[in-house]
Parts: C-alpha cells; sequence; structure tokens
C-alpha cells in the first residue's frame, strides 16, 4: 500500500496550536512510514515539525471505512480496525519539505510528550531566534568567560583568540542562522577553547533522574583544525554555579552525564547524544570544545544550528519557539540597552544634586537575580533639563533590583528637578547581567 490521506486524523491541539497530536492507521510496515516525504500532504492538513503522529501498522480489515478525514472500522475496538493486534509506533515530524510532505522519525516520547510545550531546556539553541542582544560578533576572546549569542559563553586561554559570529545560513531547513565558533584565523595558541552555556539550578531539576538527548547539527569550518569536537553535558549537586567554574572542573561533585568525541565533516549533520542524570543533581551545563592544532587558517571553527537538550532516550525533532518568548526567556539572564536615536526617552529620574542624576529603568522581564551593569560604550546619552537636551556621562547606578536597574548621570541641572534619561544619536550601550 501506500499513504492514505483518509487515516491520518488530529486526535489533540494545544491551546494556540503550538502542538498537535495524530493519529495514524496503516497496513504499511513502519519502515514505509518512516521513509522521506511519505505524508505526501502535510502541508494542507497542517502537519507541522514537532507534531506528534501515533501511528498503528498491522493488517487492516476489509470492512474498515473513512468519512471526512476521521477513520470509522466496521465494529469498534482495536479489532473493528485491524485483523490483528497492530503495532504501535509514537512518532515526530521531523521536516516538511517545499512541496508540502512531511517526514516522521520514530521516537520514545517522555512522559511529559504532548503536556509541555517547551522540551527543550537549552536558551537560545536557535540562531535564528536566539536575540543576539550583546551583538552578531565578537573576536579576540581569551580566559575570561564571555557571553555572545545570548546564553551561550566562551572562553579559552590566556593567549587564545577566539571568534564567535551569526552568520546567515539556510542549509537546514526550518533555520537562517548559525553560530560558528573557533579560533580567529593566524592565532597560534593551541589551548583548549570552549563554547558551552549553564543552565540554572531551577530549571535543571526537572532532569533528576531521568535520561536526556543532547542533539544538535554542526559541521566543521573549511580548516578546523582538531581531530574531533569534544561533547560534554555537566552536572554538579551546588546552587546555579558559575561558568568560569564548570570550565575550572569546581562544581560541586562535578561529573559527567554525556562525555563523547565527535568527527565533524564540512556538511550540517545532526548529532544525537544520550546520558543519565543522577538523581541528585541540582545544576546541567553544556560544554563543547577543541583542542586546535598548529597555526589558525581561516575558518578553523565550528558551525552549530539547533541545539536541543530534553528529556528522554531519543531526540525528537528541534523545537521551534516563538521569537518573543526566546527574548523573554533570554532576558531573565541580560538585558541590552543601545542608545537610541536623539530625545528619544531611556529612563526617567532626578537632580539629585545640581551635578548629580539617577535615573531608573524597569526591566522587561524579572531577572533570575539582581543584575550586575556595566556601561560598555558611553555614547552620546543625554538627561532633559527643562526641555533641554544636556551632555551627560552615564555610569552604573548602585542599586539594582531583579525588576529595575539604576543609572547615574552627571549634567548641571536643578537640584530636586524631575529629568529624563534619552539618546543622543551615537553608540551607547548598557548592559545588565544576571548570566553566571
Amino acid at each position: 500500500m501506500s499513504y492514505l490521506t483518509t487515516n491520518l486524523s488530529v486526535v489533540d491541539q494545544t491551546i494556540e496550536g503550538n502542538l498537535k497530536e495524530w493519529l495514524y492507521l496503516t497496513s504499511d510496515s513502519m519502515a514505509a512510514v518512516l521513509a522521506t516525504g511519505y505524508f505526501t500532504d502535510a502541508a494542507s492538513k497542517r502537519l507541522n515539525v514537532g507534531d506528534v503522529v501515533f501511528v498503528l501498522s498491522g493488517t487492516l480489515n476489509a470492512g474498515t471505512t473513512t468519512e471526512g478525514g476521521e477513520v470509522f472500522p466496521a465494529t469498534l475496538g482495536v479489532t473493528g480496525f485491524f485483523s490483528g493486534a497492530p503495532s504501535w509506533q509514537p512518532c515526530v515530524v521531523q521536516s516538511v519539505n517545499a512541496a508540502g510532505a512531511a517526514t516522521v522519525v520514530a521516537t520514545s516520547l517522555p512522559a511529559s510528550a504532548g503536556q509541555n510545550n517547551f522540551r527543550n531546556i537549552i536558551d537560545g539553541g536557535d540562531f535564528t531566534t536566539n536575540p543576539w542582544q550583546r551583538g552578531p560578533t565578537f573576536t579576540g576572546i581569551t580566559s575570561t568567560v564571555t557571553y555572545t549569542a545570548d546564553r551561550f559563553f566562551a572562553v579559552g586561554g590566556a593567549s587564545s583568540s577566539i571568534s564567535v559570529s551569526k552568520t546567515a545560513n539556510t542549509t537546514v531547513p526550518g533555520f537562517s542562522q548559525s553560530l560558528v565558533w573557533g579560533r580567529a584565523s593566524t592565532n597560534t595558541n593551541t589551548a583548549q577553547i570552549n563554547l558551552g552555556q549553564v543552565l540554572e539550578t531551577a530549571d535543571s531539576i526537572r532532569m533528576q533522574g531521568q535520561p536526556v538527548t543532547l542533539s544538535f547539527w554542526a559541521a566543521a569550518g573549511a580548516n578546523f583544525s582538531a581531530a574531533a569536537l569534544n561533547v560534554q553535558l555537566i552536572y554538579g549537586t551546588g546552587t546555579d554555579q558559575s561558568a568560569a567554574n564548570m570550565i575550572a572542573g569546581s562544581w560541586t561533585t562535578q561529573g559527567n552525564v554525556i562525555n563523547a568525541s565527535q568527527a565533524l565533516t564540512t556538511t550540517l549533520t545532526r548529532y544525537t547524544f544520550t546520558g543519565l542524570v543522577p538523581v541528585g543533581a541540582t545544576q546541567l551545563g553544556l560544554q563543547f570544545s577543541y583542542v586546535p592544532v598548529g597555526t589558525a587558517g581561516a575558518n578553523d571553527n565550528v558551525i552549530f544550528e539547533g541545539i536541543q537538550l530534553e528529556a528522554g532516550s531519543q531526540s525528537t525533532a528541534f523545537e521551534h519557539r516563538d521569537i518573543q518568548v526566546e527574548l523573554e526567556i533570554c532576558q531573565r539572564y541580560a538585558w541590552v540597552i543601545n542608545e537610541p536615536a536623539a530625545n528619544v526617552i531611556v529612563g526617567s529620574g532626578m537632580n539629585t544634586t545640581t551635578a548629580v542624576q539617577v535615573f531608573y529603568m524597569a526591566t522587561p522581564v524579572q531577572f533570575r537575580v539582581a543584575p550586575t551593569v556595566t556601561i560598555v560604550a558611553a555614547g552620546t546619552f543625554k538627561t532633559n533639563q527643562s526641555g533641554t537636551a544636556t551632555a551627560t556621562t552615564v555610569t552604573a547606578g548602585t542599586t539594582h533590583t531583579p525588576n529595575a536597574i539604576s543609572i547615574n548621570g552627571n549634567s548641571a541641572g536643578t537640584a530636586g528637578q524631575g529629568t529624563l534619561l534619552q539618546g543622543g544619536g551615537g553608540a551607547g550601550v548598557i548592559v545588565a547581567s544576571a548570566d553566571y
């Protein structure tokens, strides 16, 4: 036989259609159902990437009929559909091609499948929707933990020169941007370089005692100098410990859930690794690393897309979250305020003296903890003094909470009078960070 469109029907749909569950009855083998593009009318039926399809495969009774796209047996019960006990296999839609045909993959779904919209506990793992609040390009990273794409840090040795960039890439359907990480061209340092993400304890605890699957697409750059990419999922038993301590191996009771070495090709390929999280684990962290060899040529790097960590012993289709949802998740850890155009208001405050201002800025979402505030670039911020834009030098205030930050100015003004902080059209940048 072949695909029967009338034997595929929706059985459940989550709020706002974020995930649908389908039932498909067939006499085809599972190998046939798992073939590329088997579900030929997926687009017209609105069968989407990430949807779950429960496949019942066996010998259909001759009396089985269909009506309006739903299956009705000649008699009720499994024996009404099939002449014998069918096999049952949950599948997930992995892709829908340009012609509208879907390909599914067999999966072992976690107990929460269909009930939890956020399977992926990695933040910003889709570099198309990752906010990249701190900018799209980072160079010259050495031994100081440096955050790049939101939630992802890079660090190496004192003489390393690590680059991270957001790069257009449409090789894998569903993605338009990649994260490219590696050693800068001509750098000779051969210390291990690292890329990773530390997960909050509150997010990590849900994985205690469970099998987990890490999956991602990766490719080697043209001059990738290492033999392989090292892949680690690390656990500890402390609370919200830092990225620097994870890299140093000094988390409380630090160990590995996954510790593997993966050879790469220059073609983006999805790799999958599994492990078991200890019952007592209270924090997880992801670490990619490699030890470069010789002098870096152009593109001594690794290209990443679609990084996912989920409960269960098999990978499912990558979970694409709405861009606004991803922004709000990432802003729990970092908020970047780029200086706007002249006269656009950034915050409100008052002149505490004739030469000092304090401005209040409410955060867009509640931070994990009170953030550290840094003036990355002073720019040309102004204060509004009785309607006049007045030059100022902004500095971080001394009091911040998870819900608000403060910024100081030093314009001439009238003590006790209200004032505004506004843009001057320059390149000022204020960063509030609660990353580890």
